[in-house]
């Protein structure tokens, strides 16, 4: 039962106020908050010791305010979700699947459409090397609607290399059990940190071959113009194939916007590495000159030009005083801490940059990163990388909004650009 005051907010403040722009608006991701059982993902590829296949990590977190409740027959209010998990091989045959189900119950109605009260269904998928794509779908019981989320997959055979590094995932909170395993997480969704307070955690797997061994883990994190801002070498004596590492990072240390963690594992002669992207927003007003006129910058897609080249003239005070102006107007719901629609906004040019970017383009500039920022997630990608008679191109689809979007990379070289016969669609 989604709050009727926070979509208002989130349907019509951009549209209003911008109408003289042609359109050019933000609004809130079509999926939450409106009534549908979204949900943010987070998969993480670990190794299965016992016959040398992967285990799946899932992580959905949902909000309160994206389930629908009823009246309860006894007391309060209750919420029914169903979480269907498949995979699927590239001939599109179910190798595995797995459904799970969540009961919520409050006492006050003013509960139902809290965001602030969020809960995290959690799983283990087992399957073997290969590729694949995993469809996850949440379906509200009360209401049968629906979100599907699809993640493609690539587990590649391990079991006769010297070493092998699984997936990473960004954690908030770590909670260990006496014999110092894991006992609980908390996930960071999106790859995206909005304080610059406290710790964060890096946990990944490693597979050794050769037992007991020796192994050198570096970690490195880059920055945006490639320099490395933090680094550190742990040796470890492994005597398991298997063995999840964690690493506890400051984030008082990183100072920038957008970063590159890297993790090489080396022992003798062998080494490989990962790496992950991930990104400080703007959840705070932007204290350098640098900073805040990329923020700025970023919001092109909703100040006035005249606006935007104004306050990158004025001074630092100035700066930081229009941003915090601009966007406290604009906060949904000023009652809490959190600004939500400043928060998606960068969310998504966090997003934009960190898969989009190329050819010397951040990924905000592109047209891809253009129409997510400015409609959201869609709620289908159709990609066609590969086809005889045609140019690489992507399918958007957003269903709510009724709006289709061709990209097409006519260079072959990933330069995806909106089709000329869906441009008008941007502006309907």
């Amino acid at each position: 039962m989604p709050n009727k005051s926070l979509l208002s907010a989130f349907s019509i403040i951009f549209f209003c106020f911008f109408n003289v722009l042609q359109a050019q608006y933000y609004e809130k991701a079509p999926q939450s908050g409106v009534g549908s059982p979204y949900f943010e993902l987070v998969v993480q590829n670990q190794f299965n010791e016992s016959n040398y296949g992967h285990r799946l990590l899932v992580l959905a977190q949902f909000l309160y305010d994206d389930i629908h409740f009823i009246k309860s027959d006894t007391s309060g209010y209750d919420g029914e979700l169903e979480l269907l998990l498949a995979v699927y091989d590239m001939k599109k045959r179910v190798v595995v699947s797995k459904t799970m189900k969540k009961t919520l119950n409050v006492k006050e109605f003013k509960l139902t459409n809290s965001r602030e009260l969020q809960f995290l269904m959690k799983t283990t998928i087992d399957v073997p090397s290969g590729e694949y794509i995993l469809l996850a779908r949440s379906t509200d019981l009360n209401t049968n609607k629906s979100i599907q989320r699809k993640v493609q997959l690539n587990l590649q055979e391990y079991k006769d290399v010297t070493l092998k590094l699984g997936g990473i995932i960004f954690l908030q909170d770590v909670v260990m059990d006496t014999a110092n395993h894991i006992r609980e997480i908390q996930p960071i969704f999106g790859n995206n940190f909005t304080l610059r307070k406290g710790y964060f955690y890096v946990d990944y797997d490693l597979y050794c071959k050769d037992i007991p061994a020796e192994v050198s883990l570096l970690h490195e994190i880059e920055d945006e113009d490639e320099e490395i801002e933090w680094d550190t070498t742990i040796v470890k004596k492994i005597d398991k194939h298997v063995t999840s590492q964690i690493l506890k990072i400051d984030k008082s240390k990183l100072t920038r916007n957008r970063y590159k963690l890297y993790v090489v594992a080396k022992t003798g002669e062998f080494s490989t590495e990962i790496s992950r992207n991930f990104s400080f927003f703007w959840s705070d007003v932007p204290y350098t000159d640098e900073d805040i006129n990329n923020a700025l910058r970023q919001m092109m897609y909703i100040l006035p030009p005249d606006s935007l080249e104004k306050y990158l003239e004025a001074s630092l005070p100035e700066k930081q005083a229009f941003f915090k102006r601009f966007w406290a107007a604009r906060d949904p719901d000023p009652s809490t801490a959190v600004n939500e629609l400043k928060n998606e906004y960068f969310k998504r040019v966090n997003f934009a940059n960190r898969n989009f970017t190329a050819f010397g383009t951040e990924g905000w500039l592109t047209d891809r990163g253009r129409i997510l920022i400015k409609f959201g997630y869609p709620d289908d990608i159709e990609r066609h990388p590969f086809d005889m008679d045609s140019k690489p191109y992507e399918v958007w689809r957003y269903y709510n909004l009724r709006k289709i979007f061709v990209f097409v990379d006519r260079t072959g070289f990933g330069d995806y650009r909106l089709d000329p016969n869906y441009l008008d669609m941007e502006y309907r």
